[in-house]
């Protein structure tokens, strides 16, 4: 057992009693402004790819076969038909994350929205919710996702294990719970269930398969079971967190129990929270920013050689020299390839969805063919330095922290521009911007039914 194990005994039950009665007056308000960035994100993601991620089409066809192609009350962003809400999380879960486009939270090494957010969706639309009482909800679940995600730590990758899926259910849990006005017992209660359907496998990462897309579809999905099950009485674990066979024991072999609960309510992981410019793994961002603005400066590479220094943790995902990352041949492998992502940057000046038509491109291997990938273990994750050399001259970018980290924040205006970038075409320029619109005033709706009835796309 890690050392600490019993530091926290009782935190399963103090993030359940968090979740339950913590007063929206409370939660701080730069954090409630960021929550509705996070939304106004997730929505532009879930849209785009409902009609243009590559997984889609088979992701839809097989939920549909297996649970019916059945009309319900619950949105499924970005589609025009609304369906039953354990479908709706699912499909909502799964196409938010389709791209890698979603938010982050390096607190919590996973992404928060894309589990929270649809099963707090799903039960406001339901019971009709004031927008107030959702954002305040979102807020809640980010929190107890970042939590999970923290304790767990960077540790958890090296045994194999996606921390999204993981902590981002124990969030979802919270923020349904919430809107469905349980007590924090009950909380508590679907936290224990909630322990015994954590799951999510990197072997994703073997062939760029579409498990990683489906991990938060699952959980959300998961959620909502458990919640429910809780409500009507089902007993749960004690302790399915902090506990000898608890979550955190078996996910992770070093696991900080003291990040569940310690500042709680005063220092506000979800605060730390993210909003990404490109649509592959965070840990490629600095690179790729740096890699942008090295085209822009030199022109052309010529042949001279690309080195770049991630961190060790940022290195392991996506800088090792093996074949899927050298030469990715299909999108997820695109997505955790810093020498693809490089490559593109400085060769085309961009990093988006359009850029994984370049998958195989000559000239682009080319190019990853001349890139070294360094671990150096000076630099904290997120940071990148860039350095080309061109015979005896050398020229080079460091890149301490990616654009939209709280530090270097993309803003309503940043958020909005990618948002409509994303939506706009799927809803129509004008409905997309009365939904943003909407989420920008969330706290003075008085049904958030009315506003994602704007997120479904025109029959």
């Amino acid at each position: 057992m890690a050392d600490g194990e019993n530091a926290a005994p009782a935190a399963s039950a103090t993030l359940a009693a968090f979740s339950a009665s913590t007063r929206g007056s409370d939660i701080p308000g730069s954090v409630l402004a960021l929550m509705r960035q996070c939304l106004l994100d997730f929505i532009g993601n879930t849209a785009f790819a409902a009609v243009n991620a590559d997984s889609t089409e088979a992701v839809r066809k097989g939920l549909l076969t297996f649970a019916g192609d059945a009309v319900g009350e619950v949105t499924v962003i970005g589609e025009a038909t609304t369906r039953p809400a354990a479908l709706a999380v699912l499909m909502n879960g799964t196409y938010a994350h389709s791209m890698d486009f979603d938010d982050t939270n390096f607190f919590g090494k996973l992404h928060p929205g894309v589990t929270v957010i649809p099963a707090a969706l799903a039960v406001a639309e339901e019971t009709h919710a004031t927008g107030r009482d959702l954002i305040e909800a979102i807020a809640i679940g980010y929190e107890v996702a970042c939590r999970v995600g923290g304790a767990l730590g960077e540790a958890t990758y090296q045994r194999g294990f996606h921390p999204t899926p993981i902590g981002g259910l124990f969030g979802a849990v919270a923020a349904a719970g919430r809107l469905l006005g349980l007590t924090g017992e009950t909380i508590e209660a679907a936290f224990g269930l909630a322990g015994s359907r954590a799951a999510g496998s990197m072997q994703y990462m073997e062939n760029g398969a579409w498990n990683k897309r489906l991990h938060p579809g699952f959980a959300a999905h998961d959620a909502l079971m458990v919640t429910r099950l809780a409500q009507a009485g089902v007993v749960g674990a004690a302790q399915p967190l902090e506990g000898r066979a608890g979550v955190l024991q078996g996910y992770s072999p070093k696991p900080d129990p003291t990040r569940l609960s310690i500042g709680l309510g005063t220092r506000w992981a979800a605060a730390e929270t993210a909003i990404k410019p490109f649509p592959n793994c965070r840990l490629n961002h600095s690179a790729i920013e740096a890699a942008i603005e090295m085209g822009a400066r030199i022109g052309s590479v010529q042949d001279g050689t690309v080195e770049v220094r991630l961190d060790p943790t940022s290195y392991r995902l996506v800088g090792e020299d093996v074949p899927a990352k050298r030469a990715p041949r299909n999108i997820v492998d695109g997505q955790f390839s810093v020498y693809f992502q490089v490559a593109v940057a400085m060769l085309t000046g961009r990093s988006d969805w359009d850029s994984y038509a370049l998958l195989g491109n000559a000239e682009i291997e080319k190019l990853t063919g001349r890139i070294t990938v360094i671990s150096d273990a000076t630099l904290k994750v997120g940071q990148t330095i860039l350095t080309t050399r061109f015979g005896d001259s050398s020229d080079r970018i460091e890149i301490d922290e990616p654009m939209g980290e709280p530090g270097r924040p993309l803003g309503w205006d940043g958020v909005l521009a990618k948002y409509m970038g994303l939506a706009g075409p799927v809803l129509g320029t004008g409905q997309a911007t009365s939904l943003a619109q909407s989420i920008a005033g969330i706290a003075d709706e008085h049904d958030v039914a009315r506003v994602m009835a704007l997120a479904r796309r025109p029959a």
